[in-house]
This record gives structure tokens, sequence and C-alpha cells, in this order.
């Protein structure tokens, strides 16, 4: 006995919106780049922990880096991968770098304070970074402190100037090369405040 599935009026439209879904998953659309977007960090211990979910929407610095959020099948987030363009120097106190801009709750917490920035990265496994600069962002020019990247993985240690009113972290590799782009992977950012 033939089933009614095999029928062409419900077989070939049945293919065809299964074709259709094969494409739209394939895609993975929950990984197409979302805008920009303040996060939440993770109070931990009187610091502020960014990690996984608070890479999900960082600001872009299209003229001098490359960003990419790594993302699991889901599409959430788990690290975050930038790269300098080949050619450019290092950051200027009115470079912004690629950018995780803080909550409210978040930048309240830190406002005014110097803070210890620790860094944890893996390095590029083909163009690792030679240096990572950071800054704390706000409505002043920015002070960019960098360090040297060993080419293994670790966590650097940043001493940051306090920021009157701070919105985001900015981030910048560096290269002393200048034929490809080098970067690397950051994989938690934790802020610690120092002071009352």
């Amino acid at each position: 006995m033939r089933s009614f599935l095999f029928h062409p009026l419900i077989f070939y439209p049945l293919t065809a919106l299964l074709a259709v879904l094969v494409i739209l998953v394939s895609l993975r659309p929950q990984s197409f780049p979302h805008a920009a977007a303040p996060v939440a960090g993770q109070a931990v211990q009187g610091a502020i922990v960014l990690s996984g979910a608070a890479f999900n929407s960082p600001a872009a610095d299209p003229a001098a880096q490359y960003m990419t959020v790594k993302r699991n099948f889901l599409g959430q987030a788990e690290s975050l991968r930038i790269a300098q363009l080949p050619g450019h120097p290092a950051p200027t106190p009115q470079d912004h770098g690629v950018r995780v801009l803080l909550d409210a709750a978040g930048a309240s917490a830190i406002a005014g304070r110097p803070m210890t920035v620790e860094v944890s990265y893996l390095p590029s496994p083909v163009n690792a970074a030679s240096s990572l600069a950071v800054s704390l962002q706000g409505n002043t020019a920015a002070t960019w402190i960098t360090q040297p990247t060993p080419p293994q993985p670790g966590t650097l240690r940043f001493q940051l100037p306090p920021q009157a009113n701070p919105d985001a972290i900015g981030l910048r590799a560096i290269s002393t090369a200048t034929d490809e782009a080098y970067g690397l992977e950051i994989t938690r950012i934790r802020l610690i405040p120092h002071g009352g």
C-alpha cells in the first residue's frame, strides 16, 4: 500500500521545505554579528569578571583591527579574537580599539577608582601579536598601557589610572611586523577596582 506522503502534492512541498530548513541552519544565523551593546560582568570577590556572554557584542575598531567573536553552535559567545591590521602603529590617546562596553552598574562600580585589569589570552596559532594594549575609556582621552604577550596562554596584569565616567574597556593587539594581521584571543577580563 502506498503512503499518502508520497503523493506528489505532499511529497514535493515537504521536500522543498526540508531543503530550505537545511540551508537556513547551515548559514548559522545565530552567529551573525550583533550590534554593539553594554554587557554586565559577574561580581566575584569585589572584582568584575567579563567572559563568555560578556563578549557577545563588543564595539569594533574597523580602522585598526580585525575583530571576531568566537561562538559555539548555538551562537553563544565564548571568547573575543582581535588582530592588528598591517602597518598600524601603537594606539594613541584618541584611539578606541575594540571596546567591551560596560553596563551602568559595572561602570559605576569602577568610576573614579584606579584599576588592576587582568586579561587572560590565547596566542594566535599562526600570527601571534607581540603585545597587548589595554585602556579604561570614558569621557576623557584613553591612557593605553602595553605589555608583551609571550607566545603561550597566559594572563597579563595592567595597572590603569582612574576614569571619572568609564563606559568601556579598550583592547588593542600590537605587532612590530607590518606584513600581515597579528592577533590573539581574549578569554577573560577581570576588573579589580582599588580604593573606596
